[in-house]
């Protein structure tokens, strides 16, 4: 890992907040700490993550300096640590071949929330995940695609199929 370059800070940003559902702007300023697998947490905000990521976060947080005090250091910076990586982000979004215009860090959030819905956890359990208030919220960020629903109606018309043969 090369601590102070933007595209290894913008891979990590994006190795945290995707599977955490993180918003992009929690990551940045986030403080260093433990990760504690053992009751996973997104350090700033007592947000569950999945032990996979929290072994992710102790190995890069032992690569840090002990005393720096934050995920993405940054002796750049007046703050001490990164502050906005909006530039590397597109830079590597263009890279890939996408709009940056269209593809922008939030993007990451909404795609771990769908991914989510379209792996059949539950609503509730999604808001709690992602920090939203309101479950309408989480279904603004819920992106159903027309295979996600093809495949839900096949459950409701198997459901119903068992139900009358078991009549």
């Amino acid at each position: 890992m090369h601590l102070g370059s933007h595209s290894s800070c913008c891979f990590n940003v994006k190795r945290i907040s995707h599977p955490s559902g993180s918003r992009p702007g929690d990551v940045l300023p986030a403080p260093s700490g433990p990760a504690a697998p053992e009751k996973p947490q997104y350090p700033r905000m007592a947000k569950p993550i999945a032990e996979q990521l929290a072994g992710y976060l102790d190995v890069y947080m032992a690569s840090l300096q002990k005393d720096c005090g934050w995920l993405f250091p940054s002796k750049k910076s007046k703050a001490g640590h990164t502050l906005n990586i909006n530039k590397p982000f597109s830079r590597v979004v263009k890279a890939a071949g996408l709009d940056p215009t269209e593809v922008v860090r939030h993007t990451l959030r909404h795609t771990a929330i769908t991914h989510l819905v379209q792996a059949g956890v539950a609503l509730p359990t999604v808001k709690r995940i992602s920090g939203h208030r309101t479950l309408a919220m989480v279904e603004r960020y819920a992106h159903t695609s027309g295979k996600h629903i093809s495949a839900a109606m096949d459950l409701l018309e198997s459901s119903l199929n068992s139900t009358q043969q078991a009549s």
